[in-house]
């Protein structure tokens, strides 16, 4: 069967049939989205529901935060049609632990508006502790360290997309906040949850890390915070959308993201091919959610083949410093399991992972790097899928992943 894939801007292909029988490949699975809604679809939604809140918006001091590039939210376009609404107020990015965006991240995330936001536009800073507000801590020991401009708004209005997330559940809603504007402590001690077994893509129910960020949400107290929270497609159109109080909102586009992100495969396969695409392959820290989806897939004794360019390299020092600290995954799962640094949720799950199947990373990062992080490394797709067949044999089946940093498998009941 031939193959192709994105990789880095450019197109790569092969032949299954080129290296193991033709019956070999069982097929390509990815999310299937409806026709995206049109603009004024979206705006009759969006306007209907926040309409009712209108007068909350009149003379408060707003603070509309959006979503860095890392996400495919549209936020030019939403803010277009909430104009009139937010115009008055500030805008601030939540990037979290993310680098700062540079000029071209600005105009992809606000398009065409943003020579009439970057006037009132402000860059959050994790690490800058004069901009930060502490409002106290949650039940499991978080210190909540907001940026201030949160505490000074009279109303929040948070614009996001819903997307699966591998340790949270779901991006967007609360993330908004935190990590999205809270200071670097506050997001390590969050991201510490994230070992837990329950930390997990789609679960929000069970999942100690996103109960954490509901109280922290609940600690900056009565304030008005709405939102706008939509699932968008590949192409980052928007398929469906929902406004309204934070909360309320967020719940209705996590249940309506679980139709959407999610596809039933009938079994696990012996190599699965998990192809990431923009913007998760930016670096190696955000590929590891391709990972996460992918590995669902694959049988015990199996090879997961996550592709992804990685144009901007490792993504966290934090990351590979304790890579370095914790050399195998073996050492990582013995006595990383009591670290809470930074990070240290990445190599858990890996290494809980590798004891069930062997991961392959085709990226264009120097081969040592990704050996740092347990990972047996390839620049080319070929000689990955190669190296896999010969090491598990050629009565194999395998299986691609499109989207894999978004898309999640789900084994047939």
């Amino acid at each position: 069967m031939e193959i192709e894939l994105s990789f880095g801007g450019k197109n790569i292909g092969f032949d299954t049939n080129d290296y193991c029988p033709p019956s070999s490949y069982a097929g390509r699975y990815g999310c299937k989205f409806p026709a995206p809604l049109s603009f004024e679809e979206i705006k009759d939604k969006i306007l209907k529901e926040l309409s009712q809140f209108k007068d909350k918006f009149d003379n408060s001091n707003i603070l509309t935060i959006v979503n860095d590039s890392y996400r495919r939210t549209p936020n030019g376009e939403l803010l277009s049609i909430v104009w009139d609404f937010v115009k008055d107020g500030d805008f601030i990015i939540a990037s979290g632990t993310h680098r700062q965006p540079n000029d071209a991240d600005l105009r992809q995330i606000f398009g065409n508006i943003l020579d009439k936001v970057k006037p009132k536009l402000y860059f959050h800073d994790c690490y800058d502790q004069s901009s930060l507000v502490d409002i106290g801590r949650t039940e499991s020991g978080t210190p909540v360290l907001i940026n201030m401009k949160i505490i000074e708004a009279d109303l929040i209005f948070a614009i996001n997309s819903i997307e699966p997330h591998f340790f949270a559940g779901f991006t967007g809603g609360r993330k908004s906040i935190v990590p999205g504007l809270a200071g670097f402590d506050t997001a390590a001690t969050n991201h510490r949850l994230a070992k837990h077994e329950k930390a997990e893509v789609l679960n929000l129910e069970t999942n100690p890390l996103h109960q954490d960020l509901e109280e922290c949400i609940k600690l900056i107290g009565d304030k008005h915070i709405y939102a706008i929270q939509c699932i968008t497609n590949r192409e980052s159109r928007i398929v469906d959308v929902f406004c309204g109080q934070l909360h309320d909102a967020f719940n209705q586009a996590c249940a309506c993201a679980s139709k959407y992100y999610t596809v039933e495969i009938p079994e696990k396969y012996d190599i699965v091919i998990a192809n990431c695409e923009p913007p998760l392959d930016i670096n190696l820290y955000q590929l590891q959610k391709a990972q996460e989806h992918g590995g669902r897939m694959v049988a015990d004794g199996g090879v997961l083949i996550v592709v992804g360019a990685c144009k901007e390299g490792v993504g966290s020092e934090y990351f590979m410093n304790l890579a370095e600290k914790y050399p195998t995954p073996e050492i990582a799962l013995d006595k990383g399991i009591t670290d809470d640094s930074f990070g240290i949720h990445k190599l858990i799950k890996t290494a809980r992972q590798l004891k069930k199947n062997k991961i392959y990373y085709v990226t264009t990062l120097d081969e040592d790097v990704v050996k740092r992080v347990y990972f047996k490394s390839f620049s080319d797709i070929k000689e990955a899928l190669k190296s896999a067949l010969n090491e598990i044999g050629r009565n194999v089946k395998i299986a691609v992943l499109d989207d894999a940093g978004y898309t999640v498998p789900v084994i047939k009941p």
